[in-house]
């Protein structure tokens, strides 16, 4: 099967465990435009509670244009897509300064919030320090 035809399959599935499987194989592979994908799969309402792996597939990618998104889910996401997408932040190494302001708005409100959970606390506390 063509790259092209697995990026479509894996926009395309219902399967979870083969999309999942499917998004790991071909970030690994390093598959051109398979970033922008896995983003849109991210994005997706009727996924959020399954985008975990996909966003431990983004870390497989350059993040560096997708920064603002991972610090929301970070501050929003359930506990697994919260740590993916902080693991996935740090291996950012530059980013667009505009997108470092929005990161840093939408973790200090997140940070604001009375009453976080203990771990997301945490993950925001760990979140600021990339950003010192």
């Amino acid at each position: 099967m063509a790259a092209s035809d697995d990026i479509r399959l894996l926009e395309t599935t219902a399967d979870t465990d083969q999309r999942n499987a499917l998004a790991l194989r071909l970030a690994q592979a390093g598959t051109p435009g398979l970033e922008a994908v896995l983003v849109r799969l991210i994005q997706r309402p009727d996924l959020a509670d399954k985008r975990g792996p996909l966003i431990h597939a983004l870390g497989f990618l350059d993040c560096s244009d997708h920064v603002a998104l991972l610090v929301e889910l970070v501050a929003s996401g359930g506990y697994e897509a919260a740590h993916e997408a902080l693991q996935a932040l740090e291996t950012v190494d530059e980013a667009d300064a505009e997108d470092v302001e929005k990161a840093r708005d939408i973790l200090d409100l997140a940070r604001s919030v009375a009453n976080l959970e203990p771990w997301r606390e945490t993950l925001l506390d760990e979140l600021a320090e990339l950003f010192d």
